[in-house]
């Protein structure tokens, strides 16, 4: 199976295995952003394809997914900073980020949109990093994606991505003890705006975190300051959990 056909098999089941339930949209009746389910996506660009290739089949896919009924603010970031030191080079990945209203209507986009035209072109082009679809953890919800770091204020936005059955004899008290102490220390700092803790529907031992910066300067002022770095909040958390699967601080592109 060539790794295009890999890809979209991977869209298609991951959504379909979920309920299927169509959207049907009241414009009566107000969305319930509680239940909203936010798709994270990022993708590294085959070596030989040309970023114009690239950026013209994204933004006929995204077009098409956001004129269907019940998704909304879609995102895109590009990495500055890699915490994993990964080896590649930052224009050949780029985030995206989209809303749909609930859990349904991502199922069944899955099911109508995994095989389209558009998707197939799309999907050819890149190798998947992370693919997950995520809810906020109890407090960091509801989400308007439109609000994350908004294009044109400078904010940047710090993803990490990790595989909590990647650490030795995991304790999940542990891990919520030391990352909410860590993110304690972190909301005191200045130039911290925002902080959003995140799990996956696809995959219960994958969580996510993003702190939105209010610009470059802010987030390496942060990290330069020993007072933070050393404290014990942080070195903690970040020793004991570092990201496992993706970690990276991005730009706004839209």
């Amino acid at each position: 199976m060539t790794r295009k056909n890999r890809f979209s098999a991977l869209f298609v089941i991951a959504l379909s295995s979920l309920f299927w339930v169509a959207c049907d949209k009241d414009d009566s009746m107000p969305n319930d952003p509680s239940d909203d389910v936010f798709e994270l996506a990022v993708r590294k660009i085959n070596p030989g394809v040309d970023i114009n290739e690239f950026t013209t089949a994204r933004d006929a896919f995204v077009a098409k997914l956001i004129a269907e009924e019940c998704t909304s603010n879609d995102r895109e970031f590009q990495p500055f900073f890699d915490f994993l030191n990964a080896g590649f080079s930052f224009d050949s990945v780029y985030i995206g980020m989209t809303q749909y209203e609930d859990l349904a209507t991502y199922s069944a986009l899955g099911n109508t949109l995994g095989n389209s035209l558009e998707a197939q072109q799309f999907f050819s082009l890149f190798s998947p990093l992370v693919f997950e679809a995520l809810l906020p953890i109890e407090g960091y919800g509801p989400v308007d994606l439109s609000q994350i770091a908004p294009l044109g204020t400078g904010q940047v936005l710090e993803i990490a991505v990790r595989d909590l059955s990647a650490y030795a004899s995991f304790d999940q008290a542990d891990y919520e003890t030391k990352r909410d102490a860590f993110l304690n220390k972190l909301s005191a700092q200045n130039g911290f705006l925002r902080e959003i803790q995140w799990k996956s529907i696809l995959n219960e031992d994958i969580v996510v975190g993003m702190t939105v910066y209010e610009s470059q300067q802010a987030v390496i002022g942060i990290n330069s300051d020993s007072n933070f770095t050393n404290s014990p909040e942080v070195v903690n958390f970040i020793s004991t959990y570092p990201p496992t699967v993706f970690g990276t601080l991005n730009n706004v592109l839209k």
